[in-house]
């Protein structure tokens, strides 16, 4: 959202004001109103909503810190998702995960290293989902917190593409191992693929 500002002639600064107000202006309204539903307002949300919408903006104005870190979401459709249980998947929370990445690229970049190494195709993250809190069936309510290592698609594509782009933000399921803990049983594991996501 931000960079459409840009396209459209807004400067640098106000195009990270507006492409971090709006988000976090909606995100709020949506989680009060939801506080008038079965989901009720949470404010954990309502706080990662104002989080998300502030890194993206702090990172847009600072590109070389952009290289290095970013935020992305894995997703498939949950089991109650492909029964038609729930139809809408950005709700859909039983099948996606957070992850706060660091980029092997941009770590070499920021300590000056001109040379490309096979760690530029690695990324490094702190991962986060929960499973059983929103209405899924036969599900173990679980709240995981792990680090990953998996593979940065990135430097597969041109920069500025939308291929590109789309890798950066979207984990691609089974790329990535990490080590997990349930906090809800204190409970830790070497996870990846179906044991993140078939349930």
């Amino acid at each position: 959202m931000i960079h459409n500002y840009e396209r459209h002639g807004f400067s640098k600064k106000a195009s990270a004001f507006w492409g971090f107000t709006i988000p976090a202006f909606n995100g709020v309204i949506i989680e009060l109103l939801d506080g008038y539903t079965d989901y009720n307002a949470s404010t954990e949300d309502i706080l990662f909503n104002l989080l998300g919408s502030g890194l993206g903006a702090y990172l847009y104005l600072h590109p070389t810190l952009d290289e290095i870190i970013h935020l992305d979401w894995s997703y498939i459709p949950s089991s109650d998702f492909r029964d038609k249980v729930k139809r809408d998947f950005t709700t859909d929370y039983a099948g996606q995960m957070i992850t706060l990445e660091v980029n092997g690229k941009g770590l070499r970049k920021l300590f000056h290293q001109t040379e490309p190494n096979p760690l530029d195709y690695l990324q490094v993250g702190l991962s986060y989902y929960s499973r059983g809190y929103s209405g899924e069936l036969e599900t173990i309510k679980q709240r995981v917190v792990g680090l990953t290592m998996g593979i940065n698609f990135q430097p597969f594509f041109k920069k500025g593409s939308r291929a590109r782009t789309f890798v950066k933000y979207y984990k691609i399921p089974y790329s990535f191992v990490g080590v997990f803990r349930d906090l809800n049983t204190n409970t830790g594991d070497v996870k990846y693929g179906n044991s993140i996501f078939n349930y």
